[in-house]
């Protein structure tokens, strides 16, 4: 049984976190831990307790065919929660739609917790909405994205819908060296870009025989790309590395300008996670 750990603080985005999660546990069952990190002297106990018990009796509402347990932790944000979520299959947060990842509500914390708990962490929106639509996984220049793939094809495969690999690459700079070297043409850069993304759905294809994969090279910037892409998707799904989410840091990169901007759900997914 998938263990899931969902940070909840009984705002709308962890509501909307929560009914995620439960619409999932429809699908399999579910071993849940609610976590509730307050600070351990400034926190209002007794509400805390009290947002907990409101979180279980929606549990049982909506999956009572899947255990939940809810813990308060002592501690700060993200670390505590990353601890917990530590050894987990998957750690859910909720998102406010709408907003900037530039602040640690608006996207930075869950972020950071997603990168330091080293599980696969789906950031759910607020608004977010059941469909049957592919699941979109971006796919990188490296071995970074080799776990996003494939926990990506296992989601679309569970959730029975099919898989968009989607690579997305620019034009690189020309380099300043003594001697001119001619830049690659434009044609050989593609077919470059075109092997990266044909040995990634020939992964795929070896991994999962049955699953509908449709491959998208794109030439545009990752964001941009995956953005149009989750108009028509049911999760986005990126890689992370030592160097934070999909490429560059973890703050100002891909990860931190999709959070917030997309109404479908986000899941980063580090390098070593099962599968990859």
């Amino acid at each position: 049984m998938e263990r899931v750990v969902l940070g909840y603080d009984g705002s709308r985005s962890a509501e909307a976190a929560l009914e995620w999660t439960a619409e999932r546990a429809r699908r399999a069952r579910v071993d849940l831990d609610v976590v509730l990190v307050t600070n351990m002297f400034l926190a209002d106990r007794v509400r805390a307790d009290r947002v907990l018990e409101t979180a279980a009796r929606r549990w049982r509402d909506l999956a009572p065919e899947s255990p939940a347990s809810v813990v308060r932790l002592d501690g700060l944000l993200p670390a505590t929660l990353a601890s917990a979520a530590r050894g987990a299959d998957l750690l859910v947060l909720g998102m406010p739609s709408g907003s900037r990842s530039r602040t640690a509500a608006g996207g930075w914390m869950p972020l950071r917790a997603a990168l330091q708990a080293g599980v696969p962490t789906v950031l759910v929106p607020t608004g977010w909405a059941v469909v049957d639509d592919p699941v979109v996984v971006g796919v990188d220049d490296d071995d970074s994205s080799l776990a996003a793939l494939l926990f990506g094809a296992a989601e679309a495969s569970a959730a029975e819908v099919s898989l968009c690999v989607l690579h997305a690459w620019l034009m690189g700079a020309p380099r300043a060296t003594a001697v001119f070297v001619p830049p690659p043409s434009p044609r050989r850069t593609a077919d470059t870009h075109a092997h990266v993304l044909d040995a990634a759905v020939d992964r795929v294809h070896n991994e999962f025989p049955s699953l509908s994969v449709t491959a998208d090279l794109v030439r545009d910037n990752p964001t941009s790309a995956l953005t149009r892409a989750a108009a028509r998707s049911s999760m986005i799904v990126i890689g992370s590395h030592g160097r934070g989410v999909v490429a560059g840091s973890l703050l100002g990169s891909v990860g931190s300008d999709l959070v917030g901007r997309l109404a479908r759900p986000i899941c980063v997914v580090p390098p070593h996670a099962p599968g990859g």
